[in-house]
């Protein structure tokens, strides 16, 4: 009878990790079937040129021909706009998307171009495909520089260094400061409190 049991016992753990592993597909299946939080971005690729959500791009780098147009239509969101180099690199067959500014753009060092190279060697893979696009309407325009005011001219005839009288340090006699000197000891007085 025992031997009967344990046997019903471990028939109905299997059918419980059965219904687990089937629930677990469905999930996964319900998963791919959520809609995409942005819409799909519209993707060509002509030779260097490349045109998302009509902005136009040029391919400068692809290494291991990692740019594939339908990951990049799934992937792209339209953030990345705002940037002037995006940089993608694949890695266990899912592309990464991540952009940067020209250097003359105020923003933090990790966002600029010159930047780049350390991304991919810190960041990457290594040996994993990647690609580098270029933005040809730049997001912001560069500031003009400031032109430093020119530095005041001294008269032809004052010397660098002028000649001073230097005032004595010492207190002046019957101030108030000289007063204080004289009297360096003080009487601390204890008082009771008032009941």
């Amino acid at each position: 009878m025992r031997k009967e049991q344990k046997e019903a016992k471990k028939d109905k753990e299997k059918e419980k990790k059965l219904k687990e592993a089937r629930g677990k597909k469905e999930q996964k299946e319900e998963a791919a079937e959520v809609k995409p939080l942005h819409p799909l971005a519209e993707v060509a690729i002509a030779g260097e040129k490349v045109v998302i959500n009509q902005r136009e791009y040029r391919l400068l780098v692809n290494q291991r021909d990692a740019l594939d147009r339908e990951v990049l239509k799934q992937k792209y969101d339209p953030y990345l706009d705002q940037y002037d180099y995006l940089v993608g690199d694949v890695s266990s067959e899912h592309l990464r998307l991540r952009g940067f500014y020209n250097d003359y753009v105020k923003t933090s060092i990790d966002r600029k171009k010159s930047t780049i190279v350390d991304y991919l060697t810190e960041y990457c893979n290594p040996g994993a495909p990647y690609f580098i696009l270029e933005s040809l309407q730049p997001s912001r325009k560069p500031r003009p520089t400031q032109r430093r005011r020119p530095a005041r001219k001294r008269p032809k005839n004052k010397a660098a260094f002028s000649e001073r009288k230097v005032k004595d340090g010492r207190p002046k006699k019957g101030s108030y400061a000289e007063s204080r000197k004289k009297n360096r000891r003080q009487a601390f007085v204890i008082r009771k409190k008032k009941p």
